[in-house]
């Protein structure tokens, strides 16, 4: 299965129905896509849908939870590789010296890297963004570029350490918000080392 040919927005949606049939058994509703993956509409997760639909990954039926997926998709090691797990913690506070060498490696999926195999994860401490859902003890896996666009969460180098935070341009200027309102946004002497492309919550067992 080639996932680099799906969009953000299907590799996300594709991810949280396989994540919920796995843990629950059923699949989530078409509001329960869109309140998780911040879709505008039902018709905007009914698009991603039927495109994931026509690749032949899922089908559907009538129903609130009429989703099925293929069941190649659901085995325990499908797509499964190891990526290093950093030995520092991004701090989700306030900045942290991040040490260059590997702890260990962890295996993850092609969907949690979504497709991409040139990534690294970081464990989260902290409570700086518990708004955005990342809570200290979450398995971040980060995708490094130097670059980002507005709105999107990445790993970024302050004051000798990485932090985890909003990456945002207000009137042309580029800052780091936290998803805490006790912490103050960082303005200035930052660079981002790379984007959070998906995380593993503290509970969830990693393969081994």
């Amino acid at each position: 299965m080639d996932y680099q040919k799906l969009t953000e927005k299907q590799k996300r949606v594709l991810e949280i129905i396989i994540g919920q049939i796995k843990t629950l058994g059923f699949s989530p509703t078409i509001r329960e896509i869109r309140d998780r993956c911040q879709i505008k509409s039902l018709r905007g997760v009914t698009l991603q849908l039927e495109k994931l639909e026509e690749a032949g990954l899922l089908s559907r039926k009538k129903g609130a939870r009429n989703i099925r997926i293929d069941p190649s998709l659901l085995q325990p090691d499908q797509g499964y590789f190891s990526v290093p797990l950093m030995s520092s913690s991004i701090p989700a506070g306030t900045a942290f010296f991040a040490e260059d060498h590997v702890d260990k490696y962890i295996k993850i999926s092609l969907l949690q890297s979504r497709g991409l195999k040139n990534v690294f994860a970081v464990e989260v401490s902290g409570d700086s963004m518990i708004g955005a859902g990342i809570n200290s003890g979450d398995i971040a896996i980060i995708a490094p570029q130097p670059v980002a666009n507005d709105g999107e969460i990445i790993a970024a180098l302050y004051e000798n350490g990485v932090t985890l935070k909003r990456f945002r341009i207000v009137e042309g200027r580029a800052m780091l918000f936290p998803a805490n309102p006790k912490y103050k946004p960082i303005l200035e002497n930052f660079s981002i080392q790379g984007k959070l492309i998906s995380l593993i919550p503290q509970k969830k067992t990693l393969p081994n």
